[in-house]
C-alpha cells in the first residue's frame, strides 16, 4: 500500500479541473457531478472549450477565481508545463490522476512551490461502491 491520503485532501470549496476531456468525459463529468453534489465550483479546463455540457475555460488565466486546490488530468509533459501557472494561480494543493500525469521531478517542483500533492484518483474519496473499496485499498483515510 502507499501513502496515505486523508480524505480531508479532496474537499475544496472551488475546484480547479485541468484536462477535462471528451476523451474521457463520461469519467470527467462522473468527477464533476461528485463535486458538484457537494456544493464545490468547479471550473473546468481545456485548450478547446467547445462542445462540453459544462462550461469549460480555454486556460488557466480565462478562469475567474482562485481555487487553492486543482485536479489535474493531463499527460505528464502537459503537466510539467503547468506547475509554475498554477501556483501563481493560488493553488496550493494539487491531485494528479495518477503517475501518468506526474512524474517525481514534477511533484518536486510542486513541493519548492508549496504546492501540496497526492497522486489518487478523486472518485476514491468522492464515490461510493468500489470507489470507496479502492481507496481504502490506495490509502484514503478518514
Amino acid at each position: 500500500m502507499g501513502k496515505r491520503i486523508s480524505r480531508s485532501f479532496f474537499e475544496a470549496n472551488e475546484v480547479l479541473f485541468v484536462g477535462y476531456s471528451r476523451k474521457h468525459e463520461p469519467f470527467c463529468k462522473a468527477v464533476y457531478e461528485a463535486y458538484a453534489k457537494r456544493g464545490t465550483n468547479i471550473f473546468p479546463v481545456n485548450p478547446d472549450p467547445s462542445g462540453f455540457s459544462v462550461p469549460v475555460f480555454a486556460n488557466l488565466d480565462e478562469v475567474p477565481a482562485r481555487p487553492e486546490f486543482a485536479y489535474v488530468l493531463t499527460r505528464k509533459d502537459v503537466t510539467a508545463s503547468l506547475i509554475d501557472k498554477l501556483a501563481a494561480k493560488g493553488v496550493k494543493r494539487a491531485l494528479f490522476q495518477s503517475m501518468m500525469s506526474v512524474d517525481e521531478a514534477t511533484l518536486e517542483r510542486c513541493k519548492t512551490l508549496g504546492i501540496q500533492t497526492a497522486v489518487a484518483c478523486p472518485m476514491m474519496a468522492l464515490g461510493g461502491g468500489f470507489h470507496k473499496f479502492h481507496g481504502f485499498l490506495a490509502g484514503v483515510r478518514a
